[in-house]
């Protein structure tokens, strides 16, 4: 009788023969969290025979492992997916699948369906009968920028994926004639010479309004790129697909961090970000100039529309156990430097793993770094647009303000491998059992024993056995 159990050790290698050492010759590299097929009347002496999930081929690697290094429960696994200029992060833990942000194109939709596959062979290869669709939990949109939610509209759209909820941080993206600030909303100036903006996107019904109405149009009368998102959005609750929307934003610093419901029994998401400028009332959030506008004759230069999208991102931290992984969008400076004052200490942006903002620009503050101070990095960008990202100073200053002497910096385009006939593209996992973190990167030239560059958080070394 075969039951699912999932690896819950690092280090950990399916082994030909029992009771023979790890990274033996014929052993198969396992990650932190990966899916086996156990044998449950197989226990000899603590080891037990297992088979990996069946590839795309139907091949599979069949051998042992030590019955202590396996849980019964599904353990933290995200991938940040290399969807080129843009973000996409998959997020998988026991009883939950969860999506932040969908990229610029079809990559996300088509690594969506390689796991919707994946999961189906692996039931069939043990017994269970094929599920037909992947039910996604929750969608997070940062922010409406397109690399960060187009491609989400494909998979809104397809009836292979089911959806719990959908949050945003309530800033639509308004047509070229629409008589709108910023093309985003409605801005006004304060007293203190801050600026402010409605946030118009709530519900799924404002969607509906929005779409109906003719303030998301192009030059040429069409619907834009944001119309067909919603539109997508729409179709999806009528189909019964998507259960519903909702704005995401944090009203008070000081106050109880909320979180949002089912995802899952061990996964919390701390709502940090947009913070709105006031606790009570009508919500509406900061509008952000361009920091290169700001000079001693004019230090509140008019907003940006770049700058306050960009900067009103949804900022969450995943909680798993006693590990914690930041999600920052797009922040920028202007925003980094805003949250810094509001919230006045910034330990609760603390964490283990940052997701780097804005793909590695080199418009970020350093006290929200240094706040960070992250043990792993992982900057999401592509080389096909005219940013350059991630940029050197971004880098080098994750890199500085980082924990430790051997603080790791990943990135999605430097991990892509490119030849003649494949890409092979950079994905960068991370890896949880609630104590300890495995970051994880592809080999060039994997093999069976050696398929994955590993290193758990805090990395102390290369040679670290050594001393």
């Amino acid at each position: 009788m075969a039951i699912i159990q999932y690896v819950k050790e690092p280090g950990s290698f399916l082994v030909k023969r029992k009771g023979m050492k790890n990274g033996s010759s014929g052993s198969k590299q396992l990650l932190l969290g990966a899916r086996l097929h156990v044998d449950a009347n197989s226990d000899e002496d603590g080891w037990v025979a297992a088979t990996t999930v069946p590839d795309t081929k139907g091949s599979a690697h069949t051998g042992f492992i030590e019955k202590t290094k396996l849980s019964d429960k599904q353990l933290l696994k995200i991938f940040y997916l290399d969807v080129g200029q843009g973000d996409a992060t998959l997020i998988e833990a026991e009883g939950a699948i969860v999506i932040i942000d969908g990229g610029p194109n079809s990559g996300f939709f088509n690594e969506l369906t390689k796991r919707l596959k994946s999961l189906q062979r692996a039931d069939t290869a043990i017994g269970l009968p094929e599920r037909p669709t992947l039910h996604i939990n929750a969608i997070i949109i940062s922010h409406f920028d397109l690399d960060h939610y187009q491609g989400l509209t494909k998979i809104l759209a397809s009836n292979k994926f089911t959806f719990g909820i959908i949050y945003h941080n309530g800033l639509p993206r308004y047509g070229e004639g629409a008589d709108k600030d910023l093309n985003l909303g409605s801005i006004r100036k304060h007293g203190d010479d801050s600026y402010s903006i409605s946030t118009d996107l709530r519900d799924l019904d404002t969607a509906k309004t929005l779409v109906a109405s003719s303030v998301l149009k192009t030059k040429n009368g069409n619907p834009n790129k944001f119309a067909k998102f919603l539109q997508a959005a729409v179709d999806a609750q009528t189909e019964g697909r998507l259960d519903t929307m909702e704005l995401l934003v944090r009203r008070d610093p000081a106050s109880a961090h909320p979180t949002f419901s089912d995802t899952g029994p061990d996964m919390t998401f701390e709502v940090l970000a947009p913070l709105s400028t006031t606790k009570t009332g009508p919500i509406r959030i900061p509008a952000f100039p361009d920091p290169h506008d700001v000079t001693i004759s004019n230090p509140h230069p008019s907003p940006s529309q770049s700058h306050t999208i960009n900067g009103n991102s949804v900022v969450l931290r995943l909680k798993y156990g006693n590990n914690s992984f930041l999600f920052g969008g797009d922040l920028n400076q202007p925003a980094q430097a805003y949250l810094n004052g509001r919230y006045g200490t910034m330990s609760a942006f603390a964490a283990d793993v940052n997701k780097a903002c804005h793909h590695g620009s080199s418009d970020f503050d350093l006290d929200y770094l240094k706040a960070v101070a992250p043990d792993a990095t992982v900057f999401s960008s592509g080389d096909n647009g005219s940013h350059d990202h991630p940029l050197p100073d971004a880098m080098g200053a994750a890199a500085k303000h980082s924990r430790g002497d051997f603080p790791l910096v990943f990135s999605t385009e430097l991990a892509r491998e490119t030849s003649k006939t494949a890409i092979k593209f950079g994905h960068i996992n991370a890896r949880s059992n609630g104590e300890v973190i495995v970051m994880a990167q592809k080999k060039e030239k994997p093999s069976l024993k050696k398929t994955w560059h590993s290193f758990a958080l805090p990395f102390a070394g290369p040679f670290a056995d050594q001393h």
